[in-house]
This record gives C-alpha cells, sequence and structure tokens, in this order.
C-alpha cells in the first residue's frame, strides 16, 4: 500500500547522454550528474498518468519507482548535492508530539471558562438588562428555585441568548475572512507561527473576560453584557479556531504518513475531548468555592503557558516554503476556490467535497445544540451550573474513552475490510443520531444520561473524514482545503445559532426539545452524503483501497 496516496508530486529524472538512444519496449537507463538534475512536475509531464493508473507504486522504504517492466533507482537528498528537502518531515522528532498536549490544554481553558461564561451573561442580564437587585439575580441557576426565580430566569434567557448570540457572530465574522488566507499562510511561513498566534488571541479574550468580571463583582453586577463582545476582538482579529484547527492539522499531516496518520488524528480529536472533559469537571466545583474573575485568570494562565511552551520546544514541520505560494490577496483567494474545486482523477473531487459537507453538518449541529442546551437543561430539569457541569464532564467522558479506543476499533476493522474509515465514520454518524433522538424524547433527566450512551462513538467521525481528506491530497493543498473547511465552519453560527435560537425560544413553553430533532435531519443528512462516498469508493476500489483502509 502507499505510504501516502497523491501526495508525491514530484519525480525526479536524470538527463540522458546525448549518445544514448531509446527504444520503445526496452528498458531505459537514466544515468546520474550531480550538476544538473531538472525536476519535473507532474504537469510537465507529457502524457504523464497516475500512478494508480498505469500501474506503477512508490515504495518509500525501499526508494524505488516500479513501473511496467522499468525499474529506476530513486534518488534521496543524501545522494543529490543541493538537493531540496521535502515538505514532508518523515523522521519527525519526538518533541512534534508536543502538538496534541498543548491543542489539550487550551480545550481544557476553553471549556473551564465556557459555561460560567454563559451563567455571568444571563447574571449581568437580570442585574443591567432587567434591572433585577443583586441579590435576585444570584438565585437564578441554583438549586430549589421558587416560581418567581423560575419566572425571571424564562424572562432573562431570551435577552442573554441574544447577547451570546452577537458574542459568536462577531466571533465568526472576522475570522471567516482571514481564514481564507490561513491555508496560504500556512504553507508559505510555516505551521507554528499560527499556532502561536491563535492561542495568544484565546490568552487575551481571558484577560479581559477576568478584567469585566472583577468590575462586575465591585459594582454588585451593575456592567452591561455587552461589554463581552470586546473580549471576542482580539481573538477574531487572530483567527479565532480557523486558525489553530488548520495549522494543527497541517502539522500532523506534515510529521506523518501512512497509517500513522489516522492513529495520530484520533490522538488529536482525544486531545480536544480529554481537554473539554476536564475543564468541564474542573469549573463547576471551582466556581463553586471562587467566582467567575478566577475561572477566567485561570484560563488565561493555562493558555499563557502553553503559548511559551509551544515557542521553546514545539518544531516547525514546515522545513521549506513553497516558492509557487501566491503573495497577492485575491490570487490566494483564487488559489483556494481552484484548489478545492478543480478537477481530480477518478472521482477523487466529488468525494472530497461530500467529506467536507459530512464535517460541516456535523459541526452544524453540534454547535447548534450546544448553543442552547444549557438554557435547556436549565428549563426544563431546573439544572444548576454544577449539576450541568457534572452532565457536561460525563458526556465528553464516554466519547472520549470510545475515542482512545477508536485505534484499536480502526485496527480491528483493518483487519477484515478495506473501507474502515468510512465504516467507522457512519457508526460515528449513526451513534450521532440516535442521541439527539434520545434527548428530543427525554422527559426524566436520567434518560439525557443514556443519550451519552448512544452516543459513545460520536467523537469518531472527524478524524476519519479528516484522515481521508489528507490522504485524497498533496501536501501542497492540505493546507488550503482545511482552510476553506474552517471558515465554512466558521460561518456555520450564523445559520446554526440563529436557527437554534430561534426554534428554541419559540418552543420554550411547549416543546423546548423540539431543535434535538433538527440536529437528528442534520445527522441523517450526512450519513447518506457518506454513504454516497462508500458507493463511490466500491466502483473504483483499486484505486482507493489505499485511501479509506
Amino acid at each position: 500500500m502507499d505510504e501516502e496516496p497523491h501526495a508525491h508530486e514530484r519525480l525526479v529524472a536524470k538527463p540522458r547522454r546525448p549518445s544514448e538512444k531509446s527504444s520503445s519496449g526496452s528498458e531505459g537507463s537514466l544515468t546520474a550528474s550531480s550538476s544538473q538534475i531538472p525536476v519535473l512536475s507532474r504537469e510537465e509531464i507529457p502524457g504523464d498518468k497516475s500512478r494508480r493508473q498505469t500501474g506503477s507504486s512508490f515504495n518509500g522504504s525501499s526508494g524505488n519507482l516500479t513501473g511496467t517492466g522499468s525499474q529506476i533507482p530513486a534518488l534521496n537528498n543524501q545522494e543529490i548535492p543541493g538537493s531540496v528537502e521535502t515538505t514532508e518531515n518523515l523522521s519527525a522528532p519526538a518533541s512534534s508530539f508536543l502538538l496534541e498536549p498543548m491543542i489539550l490544554i487550551l480545550l481544557f481553558a476553553y471549556n473551564f471558562s465556557s459555561t460560567i461564561l454563559k451563567f455571568q451573561i444571563t447574571y449581568q442580564s437580570c442585574t443591567v438588562g432587567f434591572g433585577y437587585p443583586d441579590e435576585v439575580c444570584k438565585l437564578l441557576g441554583t438549586k430549589n428555585p421558587s416560581n418567581e426565580t423560575k419566572r425571571i430566569d424564562k424572562e432573562v434567557q431570551p435577552y442573554a441568548a441574544q447577547v451570546t448570540l452577537v458574542i459568536k457572530l462577531v466571533e465568526c465574522i472576522i475570522p471567516a475572512f482571514t481564514g481564507l488566507f490561513v491555508g496560504a499562510w500556512a504553507d508559505r511561513y510555516g505551521r507554528k507561527p499560527l499556532l502561536m498566534v491563535s492561542f495568544l488571541g484565546y490568552g487575551l479574550q481571558y484577560l479581559l473576560s477576568a478584567l469585566i468580571a472583577y468590575i462586575t463583582m465591585q459594582t454588585g453586577g451593575m456592567v452591561s453584557p455587552w461589554f463581552y463582545i470586546l473580549t471576542i476582538i482580539p481573538l477574531s482579529l487572530f483567527g479565532s479556531s480557523v486558525t489553530y484547527s488548520v495549522a494543527a492539522l497541517c502539522y500532523i499531516g506534515d510529521v506523518s504518513t501512512g497509517k500513522l496518520r489516522s492513529y495520530r488524528m484520533i490522538a488529536y480529536e482525544l486531545c480536544i475531548y480529554v481537554g473539554l472533559m476536564l475543564g468541564s469537571l474542573a469549573s463547576g466545583y471551582v466556581y463553586e468555592a471562587t467566582n467567575s474573575y478566577i475561572i477566567f485568570v485561570i484560563s488565561a494562565g493555562c493558555i499563557f503557558v502553553a503559548l511559551f511552551t509551544m515557542a521553546v520546544f514545539l518544531p516547525e514541520s514546515l522545513r521549506t516554503r513553497p516558492t509557487n505560494v501566491a503573495a497577492r490577496p485575491e490570487f490566494m483567494l483564487k488559489d483556494l476556490w481552484r484548489t478545492c474545486t478543480k478537477r481530480r482523477e477518478f472521482t477523487d473531487r466529488s468525494i472530497l467535497i461530500m467529506l467536507m459537507w459530512v464535517l460541516l453538518l456535523t459541526a452544524f449541529a453540534t454547535e447548534g445544540s450546544s448553543y442552547v442546551f444549557y438554557w435547556f437543561m436549565r428549563t426544563k430539569f431546573n439544572w444548576t451550573v454544577i449539576d450541568f457541569t457534572s452532565y457536561e464532564t460525563f458526556s465528553i467522558f464516554v466519547p472520549a474513552v470510545a475515542g482512545s479506543g477508536g485505534m484499536f476499533f480502526l485496527w480491528s476493522l483493518r483487519q477484515c475490510t478495506n473501507s474502515s474509515m468510512i465504516w467507522l465514520a457512519l457508526i460515528s454518524l449513526v451513534s450521532h443520531l440516535s442521541s439527539s433522538l434520545m434527548k428530543a424524547f427525554a422527559t426524566v433527566d436520567w434518560q439525557i444520561y443514556l443519550a451519552i450512551g448512544f452516543g459513545i462513538f460520536k467523537s469518531l467521525v472527524n478524524p476519519m473524514c479528516r484522515t481521508m481528506i489528507t490522504n485524497l491530497l498533496p501536501s501542497d493543498e492540505r493546507g488550503k482545503v482545511f482552510a476553506m473547511i474552517s471558515v465554512l465552519q466558521t460561518l456555520l453560527p450564523f445559520g446554526s445559532t440563529s436557527l437554534y435560537a430561534l426554534i428554541y425560544t419559540l418552543t420554550i413553553n411547549n416543546s423546548p426539545s423540539l431543535f434535538n430533532m433538527i440536529s437528528a435531519d442534520v445527522y441523517g443528512v450526512a450519513l447518506f452524503l457518506l454513504l454516497m462516498v462508500l458507493k463511490k469508493k466500491c466502483e473504483n476500489h483499486e484505486h482507493y483501497d489505499p485511501v479509506f483502509k
């Protein structure tokens, strides 16, 4: 099996001596010349076809390019004076594995403050937006609320949802614009600088949030929740999650090859879940013992520690910078669009687009559902902050455990099928769908926990789809495609949060769980698209077996 399908962009040929004659059907001999070695791209070779189309293959370990009746000894960088290094680091240093722990710390800090920020916005909406006394507003979201507290909570929630929605939209607009150039920047300037810039943005967000929370404490809650929009501005300018996700995925693609890449993608997703779980687990208890100001300070401190560690110890994965990367913005946009939509061999383009849609639909349902789920649990089951964070911890822990077992599942599937990645992604989407249906029909809170069991494999669809996309693309196109996906995912809150907020607001008194049915429908569409990918794969299984195994 090829170590990296579609990723060998260049063939190195040796110049033929003038005295040499070539005959059709005979084995051509190419002699080495250290003085001049022309590098021919695939586009420059007349009549060049895909390796799989002509039956040729590349053996990365032995370095031999074997074709139909011919054998050409490969040249490595040590054999060619002045040869150009590849952008893929096949012998990545051990310090490159620092990436996953740094992502874990970032997601820990994010979820450590996420629920508390929503609670703080609700509290300040009560004091400033509706003018209720500080003592009354502090009772919102506490255990055993009175009928009057429940009434005030329902009155305040739509206002707090509007504030949160505007914050989400601001967080989307600017990153969506900057994200259009992230892929080209990652290819031109490297992965590490983008990672550090993104971490800096998150650190500044929580520092500003801590400042606002501190002033709120000193003034008895008389600070408008709309000030939290200011905290999103530096994060948005630095690209938000678009920047770190594109840089991290490209980094993993650079330092891993073959089957190892799929395992590192799972490990990356696992670190996201573990970070979210630890942040959710700790936040409720720390908040009960302290306050929102301390929560935001801890989040900022964690991120700046991770930023310093990354700056000192994490190596850059991109050894060389491509010289053909467009520098002007308009050329970057054209190159981004061309890369995502250009014709490819077999049905690569349609498969690529469908996999992108699966990722987008999954993010749409997840983003929209999580936006209103906190208020849904407060409305239907009267949960407190610590009740919700305990549930959230468990809801992350179960898929995280399944995600850690995902490597074993993937290995087991590889023993019996050449479509292991697709099947694992299908199982994950079925898990998503059944979990949403369980939440939609839940009448008591233990059924919400049962929905977690139905969603045990939901963490596996993203790493599988990302690995399949990575295997379909050469190294110099991954940054652009993942940038496009991240930009679209950043724009999703325009639709998802608005739609889910509208549905939840209209059904809060009669059927507040209806939004879960919307999520189930979206996952159903994604499931259908992935089945179409499986169908196309089966039609050209010899070509796609190395990509999806």
